[in-house]
Order: structure tokens, then C-alpha cells, then sequence
């Protein structure tokens, strides 16, 4: 077995479902999620929950549809959306000329991003992934498992080893077509966004979660939670761009219901 993106999604993704049920209730009549999948060809459809949910795939997606169509939706029920982007973490010994000055240790740790324009859209994967964190409702990270050796993958998920690189934090969305990358110093450090080198903040998946439990209790939060939902939506029905099917990888609904 290789590590690649799909492969640490994999590895951490009890671990994850584990964590926010210890600490938000998932599967409890207040969180579920839904991974996306990108064979319906309307709005967005899920063909795989990831637990056992009192809403099935289909009446999620009606509920959905009918959350952007009628803005009178009720607010004791609403989404987030989750982007965790998985990305392959290179351990490396040695400086080249694309190391930040900031980074004086050895090892240290880069990411490779996905900044190459596609041929067909026009768009990067971190263009998008930057243009959906600047929506209410979306939260985005890079997931950047410090995992180097495929004899890890076989003991269970260490959440430590987990860096969750907030899009937030990130400086641009790299228009340039050019190669572009994120640095850490050491497995727990800040990320460092290059090329130009920005500081800028990871979180672990226990701070995620309490991040969450935060914003679902914001009124602006609740007020705005549509705005994402209605983002997907136009894209889609205008044509513009297949901005789903580029990042659904990515993509987990939380579909949370107060008590």
C-alpha cells in the first residue's frame, strides 16, 4: 500500500467520525454527515453516509435543494461545510530554492499544492478550495498527516499526527499557473505558505471540533449558514464551471439539528 491523499483519508476518517461523536453527538439525531458524490447531475447529491443518520441520502438532498430554493428554511436545522483536502507531506533533508528562510531545521516537512490551472476549467483545486472558504458555512483545511512510512498506515489513526491547515490563514489563491507549496518546520509547527512565505495557522482535529461547536452557536453563523448551499447551487445551474465534481474529494456535509 502507497500513501497518497486517498489513503490517509481513509486512515484517519474513523478516527475523525470517533471524535466529533465522543464530543458533538454525531449519530444522535444532532450531527450526521455526507460525502458528496459526484455522479448526480443536479445540485448535489450523496450516495454514502458515513454513519447511521435518521435522514437518508435522498431526503437529505431534498432537504437541501429546498434550503437554497426557500430562504424561509428553518434554522434549527442547518449545514456546514467541511473541505478537508488530504495531501501527501514530503519529509525532507536538504534546502532547495523554494525553501523559506524561515525554515532553519532538519528535517522539515513540505506540501505540494494543486495550483496548475485545469485545462478544461481554468480553475486550480486551490483556487476553488480558496474562493469556498470565503463563504459563511464553508470550512476549509488542508489535512496534512505527518505520516512517512506506509508501516503506519497499519496501526490505528493518531489524531496528533493530523495538521489542519487553515484556509483562512492562506495569502492567495496562486493565480500565477506556477508551483507552489506549504512548509512546516517541524510536525507541530505553524504552516509557512509559499512561494512568497506567509505564516499562517493549523489546527489540530480536536481544535477543529471545538472551532465548530463555536460557530453553530454564532447567530451570524445561523443567519448566513445558507450561503454556501446557494453558492454550489448557482455554479452549478449557470454552468459556469463543475465546481463540485473539481473538489468533492474533499467535501463532508454536516447536517446538525439542535435539540
Amino acid at each position: 500500500m502507497g500513501i497518497n491523499e486517498t489513503v490517509l483519508e481513509m486512515h484517519f476518517h474513523h478516527a475523525l467520525m470517533e471524535l466529533f461523536r465522543n464530543t458533538l453527538g454525531l449519530g444522535r439525531g444532532r450531527f450526521n454527515f455526507y460525502k458528496y458524490s459526484p455522479q448526480k447531475e443536479c445540485f448535489v447529491g450523496f450516495d454514502q453516509a458515513f454513519v447511521k443518520t435518521d435522514l437518508s441520502p435522498e431526503e437529505l438532498f431534498k432537504v437541501l435543494k429546498e434550503s437554497v430554493i426557500n430562504h424561509g428554511y428553518s434554522l434549527s436545522s442547518f449545514f456546514i461545510g467541511l473541505f478537508l483536502q488530504y495531501k501527501v507531506v514530503r519529509e525532507l533533508r536538504r534546502r532547495s530554492r523554494v525553501t523559506p528562510p524561515q525554515i532553519l531545521s532538519y528535517p522539515h516537512y513540505r506540501v505540494s499544492l494543486d495550483t496548475k490551472k485545469n485545462i478544461n476549467t481554468g480553475f486550480s483545486q486551490h483556487e476553488l478550495l480558496y474562493n469556498l472558504n470565503t463563504n459563511n458555512g464553508a470550512l476549509v483545511y488542508y489535512a496534512c498527516p505527518m505520516i512517512f512510512d506506509r508501516s503506519e498506515l497499519y496501526e490505528p489513526a493518531d489524531l496528533n499526527k493530523l495538521r489542519l491547515a487553515d484556509m483562512s490563514t492562506c495569502p492567495s489563491p496562486y493565480l500565477d499557473n506556477d508551483s507552489h507549496f506549504i512548509y512546516f518546520a517541524y510536525p507541530q509547527a505553524e504552516p509557512i505558505w509559499c512561494s512568497e512565505p506567509v505564516e499562517g495557522k493549523a489546527l489540530s482535529p480536536s481544535e477543529m471540533v471545538t472551532y465548530i461547536s463555536q460557530q453553530i452557536s454564532s447567530r451570524e453563523f445561523k443567519e448566513n449558514q445558507l450561503n454556501l448551499l446557494d453558492t454550489l447551487y448557482k455554479v452549478e445551474k449557470e454552468g459556469k464551471i463543475k465546481m463540485l465534481e473539481l473538489v468533492h474529494e474533499s467535501l463532508t456535509i454536516i447536517y446538525y439539528k439542535e435539540a
